[in-house]
Parts: structure tokens; C-alpha cells; sequence
């Protein structure tokens, strides 16, 4: 008797809903938390970088990676790069535009954590050939790792 209801009864409206909200919209503001974890992941790359930029030698240190004065050059480059992503991140949204920035902080968000799997991936070869000690290598990539899923975060609030 409840089947035979069931069919004589259609509903009017679907079970699910026809287009699953799986983001914000465009012309909403950013909830606060996306906001905030952006804006963290920009501020931790700017202190990184210069970190990086102004004493290589001590911010290897931290991470059990022994540099010469020749390898220290390339470390503030790679300092240089993490306070130019960070900046970027931290300035991206924009009020004045339709979307709010958006589209520009997934490109950014995008380019961070293709620096950083990239980052991973160097940092396995160096210490599969014996470029570079397990130590460091699992260090410097644990960091690239923490870097790598705050920019996943970040897009998937977006």
C-alpha cells in the first residue's frame, strides 16, 4: 500500500538539488577563514624569504642543511622568489574587481604549490643520489609539504 502511494504521489521537486554549492559565489567577500589562511600562507612565505634572503646560512641551519658561501648565493635566491610568491599572495585580492580577486589568488595559490611540489620532487632526487642528507631532505620537504597543502587549503575555499 505505501509503494502504490508512493508512485500515485510525484514530487514536485528533485531529492537533490540541481547544481551542488561546492564554493562561494564570486560576488560574495571571502569567508574568514579563507581570508585569513591566504593571507597566513603569503605572511610565512615573505618571513621565509627574507629569512632566506638576509641569512642563509642560519635559516639552513634550522633545517640541519650545512651551505657554503658559494651555495649561499642560490639560497638567497630562492629567497627572493618566496618573498615575490608571498607579497603577491597578500596583495592579490582586489575589492574593485567582480570576482573579488579570486581568479587571481587561484593563479597565485596554483604557482605556490607547483613551486613547492617541484620543491619536493628536487629535494627527493638530491637525496636519493646523495646529494644531500636524509635529515635536511626530510626537513626542507616537510616545509614544502605544510607549504604545498596550505595553497591546496586556499583553492579549495575559493
Amino acid at each position: 500500500m505505501a509503494s502504490s502511494n508512493l508512485r500515485n504521489n510525484p514530487q514536485s521537486e528533485p531529492l537533490t538539488p540541481a547544481k551542488l554549492p561546492n564554493s562561494q559565489s564570486a560576488s560574495e567577500p571571502l569567508i574568514a577563514t579563507a581570508f585569513y589562511t591566504i593571507k597566513a600562507f603569503g605572511y610565512a612565505r615573505i618571513v621565509l624569504g627574507a629569512a632566506s634572503l638576509f641569512s642563509p646560512h642560519f635559516t639552513c641551519g634550522l633545517f640541519k642543511l650545512a651551505i657554503s658561501n658559494e651555495t649561499a648565493t642560490i639560497v638567497r635566491l630562492f629567497g627572493v622568489r618566496g618573498v615575490a610568491l608571498g607579497e603577491l599572495l597578500v596583495t592579490a585580492d582586489d575589492a574593485s574587481l567582480p570576482d573579488g580577486g579570486r581568479r587571481e589568488l587561484r593563479r597565485l595559490l596554483r604557482a605556490n604549490t607547483g613551486c613547492d611540489l617541484v620543491d619536493i620532487c628536487s629535494l627527493a632526487v638530491a637525496v636519493a643520489i646523495g646529494h644531500m642528507g636524509q635529515l635536511p631532505g626530510a626537513l626542507l620537504a616537510g616545509g614544502a609539504a605544510v607549504c604545498a597543502g596550505m595553497g591546496v587549503l586556499g583553492l579549495k575555499t575559493l
